[in-house]
C-alpha cells in the first residue's frame, strides 16, 4: 500500500493518460484515502483468522474472557448460533473490503500503478513502510476549501443577479407574466388590487396564497412576503406547514424562485418524498418541504426554472 502511495501522488506530473480519475488534487487525496482506508482493513482481515471466527469460543476456554457482549454459551444450539453469526459477520466484512478494493474510483488508481510498474520494468521507488499523512483528515480539509469556494462563487452570482433584477423597473412583472405564459398545471396566478401583490392558487391542493412584495421608499422590491390569510378561517395544518417552508427559503428578492417554490407544491397530494419514496410518513403527514435542486443557469442567460424536492421533515 505504502507503494501505491509513493506512486500515486506522483501520477498528474507524469500526465499519464490511463488514470483519468486522478486530475485533480481533490481526486487524488481521495484515492489515497481509500488506499489508507484498505490497508486498515487487511490488518483487520488478518485477525479474522482464526480469532474472529472463534470469538465465541473464547469464553469457553478462559472464563477470564467472559464479557456482556461475549458471554459463555449455555448450550450447544447457542454455541453453535453465535459460531454462525460470527461467521456471517466476518464474511460481511470480507465483501464490504471487496466492495471498496473494486470502488469504480480505485480502477484509476489501479491502472496507474500498473503503467507505472510497465514504465520503470517493475522497479519502484522503495515506500518507507508507512502513511506520512492521513489523508481522510486531509480530504475533509480539501472538500471544506471546496465547499467554501462553491458558497463564494454562489453568493457572487446570486449578488449579480439580485442587482440586475433590481436595476430594472418593474422587472418582477416581466418576470409575473413569464410565469403565467409557462401555464403550470394546476396553478392559477392573479395580480392583487394593491401594487406589488399578486394571488397564487393551486386548484388540486385548494390552496390559495396572498404575495406582497415589501421595499423601502425610492428603493426596489427586497422581499416577497406570503401569507395565506382569508377572512372567516384558520389556515388548515398543510397551509401553516408549507407556509414554514416557503417563509424560510432563500433568494427572498427572487419571485421567480418563490413562484416556481409555490408551484412545487401544486400535487402535494400525489408528490412522494425524494429520499424515502412515500407519500406520507409514519405520522401520515404529506412531505412539505422543498429544497432546490442544482440547476444554475448563466446570469446572462435565458429565464431560469427552478425544480424542488419534495421532503418529509423527518427525512431532511
Amino acid at each position: 500500500m505504502a507503494a501505491t502511495n509513493q506512486n500515486s501522488t506522483q501520477g498528474p506530473a507524469t500526465g499519464n493518460s490511463e488514470a483519468p480519475g486522478l486530475d485533480s488534487e481533490i481526486q487524488l487525496v481521495s484515492s489515497l484515502a481509500k488506499l489508507q482506508e484498505l490497508e486498515r482493513k487487511i490488518h483487520e482481515l488478518r485477525g479474522f483468522m482464526p480469532q474472529g471466527l472463534l470469538e465465541p469460543l473464547v469464553p469457553i476456554a478462559n472464563p477470564d474472557k467472559v464479557t456482556l457482549g461475549n458471554p459463555i454459551a449455555e448450550t450447544p444450539r447457542i454455541l453453535r448460533a453465535s459460531l454462525d453469526e460470527a461467521a456471517r459477520a466476518r464474511v460481511a466484512d470480507v465483501q464490504q473490503f471487496q466492495s471498496l478494493w473494486r470502488d469504480p474510483e480505485l480502477l484509476s488508481v489501479w491502472a496507474h500503478v500498473e503503467s507505472r510498474i510497465r514504465e520503470s520494468n517493475g522497479q519502484l521507488i522503495q515506500p518507507t513502510g508507512k502513511w506520512e499523512r492521513d489523508y481522510d483528515v486531509l480530504l475533509e480539509e480539501l472538500a471544506q476549501k471546496e465547499k467554501s469556494k462553491v458558497d463564494e462563487r454562489q453568493r457572487e452570482e446570486e449578488e449579480a443577479e439580485r442587482t440586475k433584477a433590481q436595476s430594472t423597473e418593474g422587472e418582477w412583472k416581466n418576470v409575473l407574466e413569464r410565469f403565467i405564459q409557462r401555464d403550470v398545471p394546476g396553478v392559477r396566478v392573479t395580480q392583487g388590487q394593491d401594487e406589488n401583490s399578486l394571488a397564487v392558487a393551486l386548484v388540486r391542493a385548494g390552496v390559495v396564497f396572498q404575495i406582497k412584495g415589501v421595499s423601502f421608499p425610492a428603493s426596489p422590491i427586497s422581499d416577497w412576503e406570503v401569507s395565506n390569510k382569508i377572512a372567516g378561517r384558520s389556515p388548515t395544518k398543510l397551509e401553516s406547514a408549507i407556509l414554514g417552508c416557503v417563509g424560510s427559503r432563500p433568494r427572498k428578492w427572487d419571485l421567480a424562485f418563490l413562484l416556481d417554490m409555490i408551484s412545487s407544491y401544486a400535487d402535494i397530494k400525489q408528490t412522494p418524498c425524494a429520499k424515502c419514496n412515500r407519500l406520507t410518513d409514519n405520522g401520515a403527514q404529506l412531505p412539505t418541504l422543498r429544497r432546490p435542486q442544482a440547476n444554475q443557469q448563466p446570469v446572462d442567460g435565458p429565464a431560469r426554472i427552478y425544480t424542488f424536492d419534495a421532503l418529509h421533515s423527518g427525512c431532511v
